[in-house]
């Protein structure tokens, strides 16, 4: 273990002790109140780790509104079923598009009544099974190291697959065409990792494509990308932590927070909490400026 995983255990021991995470998790619902939802996103989910999903769930269900994407977009909308809920709306997402997330993340999110939105990558999706390996070690995980992975790691959703989920209501999302970070790109890659790609999916499931999520890091994009998903998509998903808070968020800029099913309970419980988030308000400030995204602080 290293010194920063044991002292991020020490700190998430000490507050679920404590019972920080509860208390915090208390107080932004109190506080927000019907202005306030959750985005969860996730990678891997392996069969082996169905049951941890499962109970995961069923905590969260005890405290939230498992939803869609089109249940949760209604929090911005006035006379909704949101501003007499009982429990704030929360909404799972899922990166990369492996075919774990069609045979275990979908039915289990289902049998809550909720339904996700799965961020696809084209190339990925096209990949020969004998090219998936090896396109999951160039584009989706570069720090991978040969022995890390296990095949549901890098085995990815079929356009079959895709085109079912959608069909059973779940929403796909765009997660660039080949996984690329968006940074500097000319104008023609943009359109190729945005506005192709989109194209690309919608010909899978006969739909819209309206979300869309990018790669890497919370700065793996800028003002040129974004103003080519705001054309093509309706919703643009960050991967920066934070409530949101309809005050001051719009579909044009959410964060999520990322919570793996591998995670344990205290885990999973500290990062509900949203202890974690003002650690990353910094970030969520130079997002909203860079992109020149409506908003207040951070």
């Amino acid at each position: 273990m290293t010194f920063r995983s044991r002292a991020r255990t020490l700190v998430i021991r000490a507050a679920t002790l404590a019972r920080l995470d509860e208390l915090a998790f208390r107080l932004q619902t109190r506080l927000k109140g019907r202005f306030y939802g959750l985005i969860v996103g996730v990678h891997e989910t392996p069969a082996a780790l169905e049951s941890n999903f499962r109970q995961q769930l069923t905590w969260v269900s005890t405290r939230f509104t498992i939803t869609s994407l089109e249940g949760f977009a209604r929090i911005w909308q006035r006379e909704s079923e949101w501003d007499t809920a009982s429990k704030p709306p929360i909404l799972f997402t899922f990166d990369d598009g492996r075919e774990s997330n069609y045979t275990v993340a979908a039915p289990v999110l289902e049998s809550f009544g909720g339904r996700g939105v799965f961020f696809v990558v084209p190339a990925f999706a096209d990949c020969a099974p004998d090219q998936a390996l090896a396109f999951y070690r160039n584009k989706i995980n570069p720090n991978s190291k040969a022995g890390d992975e296990t095949w549901e790691d890098w085995k990815p959703m079929s356009p079959r697959q895709i085109a079912e989920l959608a069909a059973r209501g779940h929403a796909i999302g765009n997660h660039t065409f080949s996984h690329e970070r968006l940074v500097g790109l000319s104008p023609h890659e943009l359109e190729l990792q945005i506005g192709d790609s989109a194209r690309k999916i919608s010909s899978w499931t006969g739909k819209p494509v309206d979300a869309f999520a990018w790669t890497f890091g919370w700065d793996a994009v800028d003002a040129n990308a974004w103003q080519i998903v705001q054309r093509c998509h309706r919703f643009c998903f960050a991967p920066c932590p934070g409530a949101i808070d309809t005050r001051r968020d719009l579909p044009s800029l959410l964060w999520r927070r990322e919570i793996e099913v591998k995670y344990s309970a205290d885990e999973y419980r500290f990062l509900y909490s949203g202890l974690v988030d003002l650690w990353w308000s910094t970030r969520r400030r130079h997002l909203r400026k860079m992109l020149r995204a409506p908003g207040g602080k951070g």
